[in-house]
């Protein structure tokens, strides 16, 4: 399998990105659980916040939400909020035909290019060939749960339920176009009411690995780096990079089920754990299961124990700070 590259070091990146991420408002955490009724499998998501520069930089968004938790009647964590500071803008123009130019993710791949599976071998009972079946089908959930403007624009989930097996469909299903997106949300990348892509792709790094599950799964373990480029509000001249970019970091295991130890409506694509987080994003929107640039935030709280180039690294470990706030 092809190692990809992490991303640049901070200390690396050039004096655009340095005021970029200094001046970018950011980010928020998300838990999510996702219960499998047949094998009460779980997914928790986390999603955490762009961490403030030292010597001055703007403070940045940490906030945490618990979708689950606030079904099961726990109560979420509230960090305290400062108001915060953004440094006048006196980069150059942003270049909206390549946005992410400037940022770690100015070299990845464009949307489903930069989903590659790995070279199949056998693996737990699958042949070579099941092997390669299952990871293609894992990219072609990814490509539309991640990439796909139906998915991501239009809000509609067909393209991505019709990849998974029919009991899996039937559990996700009730979750779209009913308020209660963010139960899905460590799935899928959809973008809020009122913002609006820029006519580019996506930015994509990562990988998957492919490991042996119980008795008749394989499961697919998935670690990628999506980034979002949006129409900025005002004048381009104005805006930076990161004002305009979202960074979601998603680790999903997809699990294949065959054999008869299955039913047939068991037979086929599942989801198994799932962890990320969103950097440089609105928490009023991802509160409620979207996606929107950081500049819609108001207030924000700070950590200074996180490099900003690290969110664009798909190896980098997962941070353990909360996330938006209620």
């Amino acid at each position: 399998m092809t190692t990809r590259p992490p991303a640049a070091d901070p200390a690396a990146d050039d004096a655009a990105w340095t005021g970029a991420a200094r001046r970018a408002t950011a980010s928020a955490d998300v838990r999510m659980l996702l219960r499998s009724a047949r094998r009460r499998r779980h997914a928790h998501w986390l999603a955490a916040g762009m961490i403030a520069l030292a010597l001055g930089a703007g403070a940045i968004l940490v906030v945490q939400t618990g979708t689950m938790d606030r079904l099961m009647g726990a109560e979420p964590t509230t960090k305290p909020q400062v108001e915060p500071r953004v440094a006048p803008n006196r980069g150059p123009m942003l270049d909206v035909e390549n946005p992410y130019r400037s940022t770690p993710a100015a070299d990845w791949a464009d949307g489903a290019d930069g989903i590659a599976p790995p070279t199949a071998t056998p693996v737990n009972g699958f042949s070579a060939e099941q092997v390669s079946n299952a990871t293609e089908q894992v990219r072609d959930v990814l490509v539309a749960s991640r990439v796909d403007r139906r998915m991501l624009m239009d809000h509609d989930p067909e393209g991505f339920l019709a990849k998974l097996a029919p009991d899996a469909r039937r559990q996700l299903g009730p979750l779209f176009g009913g308020g209660r997106e963010p139960d899905v949300q460590s799935l899928v990348s959809m973008v809020a009411k009122g913002s609006v892509l820029l006519p580019v792709e996506p930015k994509v790094d990562g990988e998957m690995v492919v490991r042996a599950g119980d008795a008749g799964e394989l499961v697919v373990r998935t670690n990628y780096v999506f980034v979002y480029a949006f129409k900025p509000e005002g004048p381009t001249r104005l805006v930076d990079a990161m004002n305009v970019l979202v960074v979601v970091r998603a680790d999903v295991d997809y699990v294949i089920r065959a054999g008869d130890r299955w039913t047939a409506g068991s037979q086929g694509l599942w989801y198994g754990d799932a962890t990320g987080y969103a950097y440089s994003i609105g928490c009023d929107a991802y509160r409620r299961g979207y996606l929107a640039p950081a500049v819609t935030e108001r207030t924000v709280t700070s950590n200074p124990n996180r490099a900003p180039a690290t969110y664009f690294d798909p190896t980098s470990p997962l941070p353990a700070t909360s996330g938006c706030s209620q």
